[in-house]
């Protein structure tokens, strides 16, 4: 992210999975425009939050996801085991393969840290 809008962005950000957060932060710095960044950071997670269809770059393909994964591995495993996302089993997310069940274990992941992005940063107390 460009220095002030990173700077901005991490001040806000609580230390949960704060790793995975900025992840998903240079994730969506590919896919906003750069005027106004930080409006559209925000515009960006509302509509990824609300429909399934909005695409983020660097996300699309089981492969990408796949990579994200691998690098944020820790933090994704421990936000998906405190949600209890494990206690699911591959049949109810209707997926098949231990490939699948990683790759929609790190799409919910991915969610799950977009409110809490959209949370610290974006929302009034």
């Amino acid at each position: 992210l460009n220095e002030d809008l990173d700077s901005e962005l991490r001040d806000k950000l609580s230390s949960d999975f704060k790793s995975l957060k900025r992840g998903i932060l240079e994730l969506i710095e590919d896919t906003v425009e750069e005027s106004e960044k930080l409006l559209n950071v925000q515009n960006f997670i509302d509509e990824y939050l609300e429909d399934d269809d909005t695409v983020l770059e660097g996300f699309v393909e089981s492969s990408d996801i796949y990579e994200f994964y691998l690098k944020y591995q820790s933090d994704i495993d421990t936000l998906l085991s405190e949600e209890d996302f494990y206690d699911k089993s591959p049949a109810e997310l209707n997926t098949y393969s231990l490939y699948d069940y990683v790759i929609e274990g790190t799409k919910e992941a991915v969610n799950l840290c977009m409110k809490d992005i959209y949370d610290d940063v974006f929302k009034v107390d």
